[in-house]
């Protein structure tokens, strides 16, 4: 009895290696694929003569028990009689290994499917993989162009603001200028309203000194009144001269510095 016990368990142990559990199997079919793949080899080697065979001469009728049962609790056909001659029993042994061929040829099917599969699947990662890496290159010139840009932007900006300075402190300055000018100007019209009062000042001392020449004494007095006069009006025409060249000046700069303030403002 205790050997019967070894025999089973050790029988177990050959054909959990050889096929594995009902339930393993399809629940995890691509992960015992490549377990079947090895264990065709040694199953070939068990099913033969040799040290690690299943079955001999000796333990027929243990391992056709144990095959029965085994076959009865993966689902397989009823349970068979090795040992029978009679043309119903050997119909049930070959359905059953009619069974046991179609379950392997659903395996081998499933195999190459799930391979089909996976080989696909490996190629659309590959193809993935080459697309996310091409983006990423372009990710990356984009990101270096928008730098680039970034960077001519911002010179640009710095560039116009400080134009934009330089246009102010010029606008200010000019806009003293004219205010200066203005105020020169006003002050040049003042002092033309003094001239003029000043002129007609002189016109009426003339005419004071004309209505008393009569009571002069002598050519001398009459001498230096005239070089009076005359010194009076020469010192008064250099000082018209002289200012006007200085208002013609003032008018040359005003246009000067006028004419392109009004294009920046235009």
């Amino acid at each position: 009895m205790e050997d019967e016990k070894i025999l089973k368990d050790e029988s177990m142990r050959k054909l959990s290696s050889i096929w594995g559990p009902r339930n393993d199997v399809t629940q995890n079919k691509e992960k015992h694929e490549t377990k079947r793949d090895r264990s065709e080899s040694s199953s070939q080697s068990a099913f033969g003569i040799g040290e690690c065979a299943f079955a001999d001469a000796g333990n027929l009728e243990h391992c056709a028990k144990y095959l029965n049962q085994t076959l009865v609790t993966f689902g397989f056909p009823a349970s068979l009689d090795l040992f029978a001659g009679d043309p119903v029993s050997i119909a049930r042994t070959c359905n059953c290994i009619y069974s046991l061929l179609q379950q392997r040829q659903r395996d081998v099917d499933f195999r190459e499917s799930a391979n089909e599969q996976r080989q696909r699947l490996l190629s659309d990662i590959s193809r993935l993989e080459a697309k996310v890496e091409r983006l990423e290159s372009q990710l990356q010139a984009k990101d270096r162009e928008i730098a680039t840009m970034t960077r001519t932007e911002a010179k640009a900006t710095a560039a116009f603001k400080a134009q934009i300075e330089k246009l102010q402190q010029e606008r200010d300055e000019f806009q003293r200028m004219v205010i200066g000018n203005q105020e020169r100007l006003n002050q040049v019209l003042m002092e033309k309203k003094k001239e003029s009062r000043s002129g007609m000042e002189i016109m009426n001392l003339l005419q004071k000194e004309g209505r008393q020449r009569g009571t002069w004494n002598g050519k001398k007095t009459d001498n230096d009144f005239y070089k009076k006069i005359v010194d009076a009006y020469e010192a008064k025409n250099q000082e018209l001269m002289a200012e006007n060249t200085d208002l013609r000046a003032l008018l040359r700069s005003m246009q000067f510095f006028s004419v392109p303030q009004l294009n920046i403002d235009i």
